[in-house]
């Protein structure tokens, strides 16, 4: 639901004109579907607009809408630790040659003069373009394998997940199932995230949790670590009741849950509000004392190990 795009320099420095600005400016940023994907790296790539931008002759204004867009692109922009930047190759030349090695959404550019599947040019920037189009939710049903789906796009663009359900339960099979399927994802792709984390409530002992979360390892990605913390609501505090699944860049709720259901059952996912993530980022993850921390049971490390696939999004 949050998708990664690669954009050339030369084509942002011309957002800085008015018209483009109002069309441009709500379509990055947190609580958008949208995420820009480093190519360079953020301050090479600002520095290389900045240096379009100055070529165009923009106005004062304009310069001014630029750096606007700087933030807008700051808040939750995506860097592929393993991405290679060649100085010798065009912008666009590195651009196809990521997509080559992890497909992303969408590569926008002045121009595509290979006819490359991945490559937007700005007049194709509109809802007509699947590859532009982005939902922000999703009716999926609950099996773990459309939920993922889902999901799949945020998480393999995020460095941190954490995973709110007040009923998860590691001893119960439906909660653990959608967990594994996220964790392999991570794990088909490559990927090391910074944390993932689960945030529950104080249900049952710390003993047990512990002892039912154990046994995932066998049935997690080798290597991948989990980490749990149980929330309990403080006297006249905010309810633990909503689902969440929050990343650096970005979140989404769930009506239901973090868990497969029956046959037939669906759920609604939304991208969160630029608000509401900021709210539920800074109680789950911040930590901000809106929940009394109840325990933080021992970290699961994956153990089963399987070949690596690649997909992105």
């Amino acid at each position: 639901m949050i998708h990664a795009f690669a954009l050339d320099p030369e084509v942002v420095a011309t957002w800085g004109r008015r018209e483009e600005f109002r069309f441009i400016h709500d379509k990055f940023g947190l609580g958008t579907p949208r995420v820009l994907l480093e190519l360079p790296a953020f301050s090479k790539w600002k520095r290389t607009v900045y240096n379009a931008a100055m070529a165009l002759d923009l106005s004062q204004e304009d310069m001014k809408r630029i750096e606007e867009l700087f933030r807008l692109f700051g808040e939750n922009k995506h860097r592929r630790a393993d991405a290679v930047y060649d100085g010798l190759l065009t912008w666009l030349e590195n651009a196809e040659r990521e997509w080559a090695r992890r497909p992303f959404a969408s590569i926008v550019a002045s121009q595509n003069p290979r006819n490359h599947e991945g490559v937007l040019v700005p007049d194709q920037l509109g809802a007509g373009s699947s590859r532009w189009a982005c939902e922000s939710g999703a009716s999926p049903s609950r099996t773990p394998k459309a939920l993922v789906l889902a999901l799949s796009a945020m998480v393999t663009n995020c460095r941190q997940l954490h995973l709110v359900d007040p009923h998860f339960g590691p001893e119960n099979a439906r909660h653990r199932m959608v967990l594994e399927a996220l964790m392999g994802v991570v794990a088909d792709n490559g990927l090391t995230l910074d944390v993932v984390r689960v945030h529950c409530s104080e249900k049952s002992t710390m003993k047990f949790f512990e002892q039912e979360a154990v046994k995932m390892a066998e049935r997690l990605p080798s290597g991948l670590s989990v980490e749990f913390v149980r929330w309990r609501q403080k006297a006249g505090g905010d309810r633990l009741h909503n689902r969440y699944v929050l990343t650096d860049i970005g979140g989404v709720s769930l009506g239901v849950g973090l868990d497969a259901g029956g046959a037939g059952e669906t759920d609604d996912l939304l991208l969160l509000p630029r608000a509401q993530y900021a709210l539920r980022w800074g109680q789950y993850v911040e930590e901000n004392g809106s929940f009394e921390c109840a325990d933080r049971p021992a970290t699961v490390v994956g153990t089963r190990t399987r070949a690596p696939q690649r997909g992105g999004g």
